[in-house]
């Protein structure tokens, strides 16, 4: 089937050319890393670089990360509240105030700039009598122009127009200006280029984002540097530090070199729109003649074209010429695109976690922070990329898959993180660099299926900018969606590996079951090998709204009904020199895409039925058995649910030619909405999870309604599972391409059964997003923490163990004697005075001394453990002694007995010894150590 006339050559404005966005990408980025940026410089010349807190909690600096972590994961109140007194972060209002200082200096240096340029002594207005006016009044008024720009000449300079799009000043070289009497033709042609500029609005953005750059590089990158070379050169104790002091040093190359070429290809890019908006309102092709020679290379003269800001004239004319140039898809702007991303997720999570920490905001703000990076990332890329798809199959060409360019979008937000202090914190490469490949894959996904879902949309003719919005809006969340895992699990897994392997979550697991049987300790151990790769599945709230997009947006190209001839977003463009004819691509029947997915969810449903009947066998369990129980149950439904998904993509999947990852979508989603409606439906076990899950005795009792808490632990990962499954499946199965031309069946039957998805998809999406805030974890924190950081004998040399003995008098310790020491003197103060008098003797002065004990030991018992295993003993008997002499105080005052506040004296005098005995013995360590540095 014809699809209708279309330009010959490609047409910048049938779909936006997407340099906007690549341009506010771009000020996102230096607008953020200058508060992050100064925010170390700020925190580094004050110290709150939290190196002494660390060394207090015990931790070796030198050990690496990982140990660190695992040193000070016990210790975490005592690290935020040592952070937050001795070694807190600037105050919010100097580090938010550079970024705001960098923004307004921008302001006024954009302002500054064209005032600069035409006081310029070469610079001269043109004459109001020269030909040259009525030349560029006429091709204003040709362009759209309300009004001409200002007219200026500059002998020593080329052709130009700067300023603003309100105000615009053209710059004549004297050259050009000649040509307006001797070729008014090629004159014309020039002028129509540049007021091109003003029409796309390139002016604006140019110079805004030249004065920000400028700005930037005054007020940041420079005190960045020397702050950063001067920590570089300056002696250190810790090797540890090495690796984060020269990535500040190389963070710095990086945002010179990401900004200027990513800068350069949006400026080429722009040219290349000029030069076809100038064609097109009647610019000669010989204003774009060959200046000099390609250089013989081709290596370098790719590699020096990277690096200039008007593409070569060879380039320009085979754009010119409809070769597609404009609309190609290029490795570098994607890879720029991913560095850019990682460093503005990492800089605005760095600039504002401990501020939103203090408010309890940091979980949510974490989720929605991405929301701008994800958001500029897809409308870069994918407005390239439809561009490419569209005018691809539009004009009969190979359309491009997505997949290549995501691969180096991918690398882009891998190579980031490697500038950066999150997966690679002291050690020069990250401890688990295989997971960045997830990083890597990640850029895949998102771009392989704006790729698919632009091309099934041209397809059926609808590719239009709604269709492209609804399609980024969706590759918006999901990439967003990733972001927020990144940022909260994978970078973590990245630094420290899986938090818990399968023998820890076994240990977990088991506990409370005593000697458990040969079949569950079989469960055990299957349950525990997959728990921890699906753990962090749990927790991104975006996940469920992405994936129902995903599936949702290509869906509805089976409810549109293909335009008759020309489609008519692309008449008002359409190239009168020549047209082409296009054969549709055909798209798979409907009926082939949801079949599998009902018959696999209806599978999956019974089989939820005949697995609650078998496990009704189970019951009665052994009291201690009810979460195994429950947590066998849901992770039977799980695997049921996900295995129909895979089964339905890829029946689908291998039926549905070139469409096959948004088909596999569709049929895995379908399954899994299917799945668990004839499961809530026909459910009658669930009365019994909720007493076996708190492992209380209770008849279970059959209802006919799947619990809530079951609905909780499955449905978030079974849809992101069978999601990420189907993109696996469509990469694997090849699809048949002998496809009908046509989907059969009425257009009204289509509608029909897409709004029935559409609304189980809503339905399905609403109850996770319900259910997330209430979701409650079998395995507790302080169980994890238990298994995870159980303190472990660590051997450090001496200095750093003098260091840590300093570190923890520094931060607390000395604090905490001489608040004992004042408190004891008070009391014996007060004793000494109530043993002098005569008569009665009234106690209850005793009372603030013997409360002010207790608050000292819960202090104490809140702050780090000694880094000193015979200090810590001293330690631990002291907070014991004085908690238990406070406390017998506190109840002789009350009830009098008197021997009882002797004993409580006693042991007040005996915590005040242990407590000497570990400042004495924290002394002795850090006298060795001055000695031994003394007599070197």
């Amino acid at each position: 089937m014809t699809v209708g006339a279309v330009p010959r050559r490609g047409d910048e404005r049938v779909i936006g050319a997407g340099t906007t966005v690549r341009f506010v990408l771009l000020m996102v980025l230096l607008f953020v890393a200058s508060g992050a940026m100064m925010r170390d410089v700020v925190g580094g010349v004050s110290g709150s670089d939290g190196v002494g807190c660390v060394l207090a909690g015990g931790a070796d600096p030198d050990s690496g990360a990982v140990q660190v972590e695992l040193v000070l994961l016990q210790q975490s109140s005592a690290m935020n509240e040592c952070m937050a007194r001795y070694q807190p972060p600037p105050p919010w209002w100097v580090v938010l105030g550079w970024p705001v200082v960098v923004l307004l200096g921008a302001l006024l240096l954009f302002r500054a700039i064209p005032a600069w340029r035409t006081r310029s002594r070469w610079v001269k207005p043109l004459d109001d009598d020269h030909a040259a006016h009525r030349l560029v009044a006429e091709a204003a008024e040709t362009a759209g122009l309300a009004a001409p720009p200002r007219l200026v000449v500059d002998p020593t300079r080329g052709v130009a127009v700067y300023g603003s799009n309100r105000r615009p000043t053209l710059r004549l070289s004297a050259e050009l200006l000649t040509r307006a009497t001797t070729d008014p033709e090629r004159f014309r042609g020039v002028v129509l280029h540049e007021l091109a500029h003003v029409r796309n609005g390139d002016v604006t953005l140019h110079y805004v984002t030249a004065a920000l750059w400028r700005m930037f590089l005054g007020a940041v990158l420079v005190p960045y540097a020397v702050w950063a070379v001067a920590s570089l050169v300056q002696p250190t104790w810790w090797s540890s530090e090495q690796p984060v002091e020269v990535r500040r040093i190389l963070l710095v190359v990086l945002l010179v070199v990401l900004v200027y070429l990513a800068r350069a290809d949006v400026l080429r890019s722009r040219e290349v729109c000029a030069d076809l908006a100038a064609a097109r309102w009647g610019a000669p092709d010989r204003v774009w003649e060959a200046e000099a020679p390609v250089p013989a290379r081709r290596w370098l003269a790719s590699f020096t074209e990277l690096w200039r800001t008007h593409p070569r004239l060879d380039l320009r004319r085979a754009a010119l010429a409809g070769t597609g140039e404009l609309f190609g898809l290029r490795a570098l702007p994607m890879f720029l695109t991913g560095v850019a991303a990682t460093l503005v997720n990492r800089q605005v999570l760095a600039y504002l976690q401990n501020y939103l920490a203090e408010s309890g905001l940091l979980g949510w703000a974490s989720q929605s922070l991405v929301l701008v990076s994800s958001g500029l990332v897809v409308g870069v890329v994918g407005i390239a990329l439809w561009r490419a798809v569209a005018h691809a199959v539009l004009t009969s060409r190979p359309a491009p898959s997505g997949a290549r360019i995501g691969w180096w979008l991918g690398c882009g937000l891998a190579v980031g993180e490697l500038f950066l202090d999150r997966v690679a914190v002291t050690e020069w490469l990250p401890p688990h660099p295989e997971l960045l490949v997830l990083v890597a894959l990640a850029g895949v996904a998102v771009s392989w299926w704006i790729g698919q879902c632009a091309h099934l949309w041209a397809a059926v003719r609808r590719a239009t900018r709604w269709a492209m919005i609804a399609a980024l809006v969706a590759a918006w969340l999901a990439l967003a969606s990733w972001f927020a895992w990144w940022q909260s699990s994978g970078a973590v897994h990245a630094l420290l590996g899986l938090l818990m392997d399968t023998g820890q979550v076994r240990e977990v697991l088991l506990r409370g079951l005593g000697e458990p049987s040969a079949g569950q300790a079989l469960i055990v151990s299957a349950l525990a090998a997959v728990f921890p790769v699906l753990g962090g599945l749990y927790d991104p709230v975006l996940g469920l709204v992405a994936v129902s997009a995903l599936w949702i947006v290509p869906l509805l190209a089976w409810t549109v009904r293909p335009p008759d001839g020309t489609p008519r977003w692309l008449r008002p463009v359409l190239d009168d020199a020549g047209v082409v004819a296009v054969e549709e691509p055909p798209i798979p029947p409907l009926r082939r895409v949801v079949r599998p997915g009902l018959a696999g969810g209806a599978l999956a449903g019974a089989a939820v039925l005949v697995l609650q009947a078998y496990l009704h066998t189970w019951l009665p369990v052994a009291r201690g058995a009810g979460p195994l129980f429950v947590l066998t149950y849901q992770a039977s439904v799980l695997v049921v649910i996900v295995v129909a998904a895979v089964l339905s993509a890829v029946v689908a999947a291998a039926r549905a030619g070139r469409h096959r990852l948004p088909v596999a979508l569709i049929a895995a989603q379908t399954a899994v909405v299917t799945g668990f409606a004839v499961a809530l439906v026909f459910t009658s076990f669930d009365g019994c999870v909720e007493p076996l899950r708190m492992n209380t005795e209770a008849v279970c009792r059959p209802h006919l309604a799947m619990s809530s808490f079951v609905v909780q632990f499955t449905l978030v990962p079974a849809v992101l599972v069978a999601a990420i499954a189907a993109f696996v499946v469509a990469g694997v199965v090849r699809g048949a391409r002998d496809l009908p031309a046509r989907a059969p069946g009425t257009l009204t039957a289509r509608r029909r059964v897409v709004a029935v998805l559409c609304v189980a998809a809503a339905a399905i999406t609403a109850t996770g997003l319900v259910l997330w805030p209430q979701r409650n974890g079998e395995v507790t924190e302080a169980q994890v923490v238990e298994v995870l950081a159980a303190p472990a004998a660590a051997q450090v040399s001496a200095r750093t163990h003098a260091a840590q003995v300093y570190a923890w008098n520094r931060y607390g310790g000395l604090e905490l004697n001489r608040r004992l020491a004042d408190t004891m003197k008070r009391h014996v103060a007060t004793l000494t005075e109530l043993g002098s008098g005569t008569g009665p003797v009234d106690v209850s002065p005793l009372r603030p001394t013997c409360t002010e004990f207790g608050r000292i030991a819960r202090d104490a018992e809140r702050y780090f453990r000694v880094p000193d295993a015979e200090a810590q003993q001293h330690w631990s008997r002291y907070i014991e002694l004085a908690k238990r002499g406070s406390t017998n105080c506190l109840t002789a005052l009350d009830d009098g007995p008197d021997k009882l506040l002797l004993r409580s004296s006693d042991e007040l005098t005996d915590a005040m010894s242990a407590a000497n005995a570990t400042l004495a013995r924290l002394t002795r360590i850090h006298d060795a150590w001055d000695q031994a540095q003394g007599g070197r």
